[in-house]
């Protein structure tokens, strides 16, 4: 009917024209199915290094075709391994700077924060207060458990009142006898 027209059929016919269809969706299908493959490989390559992980999840979607993508976007590994290692080094950075105390500065010693001299090399790193003994940085000027202002080793400024607050003592230079007899004195001079 179309012939009498002067239109014909792209194939010739329309069971070619149909088998010109089917050729086409279905080039269209192992395109995507191959590339859905191709795509895998190179996923699983960047989220894993074992070999039988990789080779397994691209013959799930090799032989599954479409659902075996489905179970492979679920089942994958959630991080490629740039961005682990990129995590991981991201925390250990974090916990090394919550847990970082400068070196001894004369022989670079590790020291804990309640050090009050290296045990190294014995330099001064800290002093203790003079009415609490905790432990005090030498920048600080007040002590802050017990609010005593700490003296520096300037000489003080002439005043005509008396200071009230004694200078932190310095406990390496005391015999280890002394420091034990003495008592720490309450805060009320505060």
């Amino acid at each position: 009917m179309l012939d009498g027209v002067g239109i014909s059929w792209p194939g010739g016919s329309p069971e070619n024209t149909g088998l010109i269809l089917a050729l086409i969706v279905g080039a269209y299908f192992l395109v995507l199915w191959l590339s859905a493959v191709v795509w895998t490989a190179r996923d699983i390559h960047q989220r894993t290094s074992e070999p039988m992980a990789q080779l397994v999840f691209t013959l799930i979607v090799l032989i599954f075709n479409f659902p075996g993508l489905v179970v492979y976007r679920v089942l994958r590994p959630p991080l490629t391994l740039q961005e682990a290692e990129e995590h991981r080094l991201e925390s250990s950075a974090l916990l090394r700077e919550l847990e970082q105390q400068p070196p001894c500065p004369r022989c670079g010693y590790e020291i804990a924060p309640d050090f009050l001299a290296c045990p190294r090399c014995a330099m001064p790193l800290r002093m203790s207060c003079s009415s609490c003994e905790r432990v005090l940085d030498p920048s600080w000027q007040v002590c802050p458990w017990c609010v005593t202002t700490i003296q520096s080793d300037a000489p003080p400024a002439p005043s005509d009142e008396p200071p009230t607050v004694s200078a932190p003592r310095n406990i390496l230079s005391e015999p280890s006898d002394q420091r034990s007899q003495s008592a720490p004195r309450s805060a009320s001079n505060v």
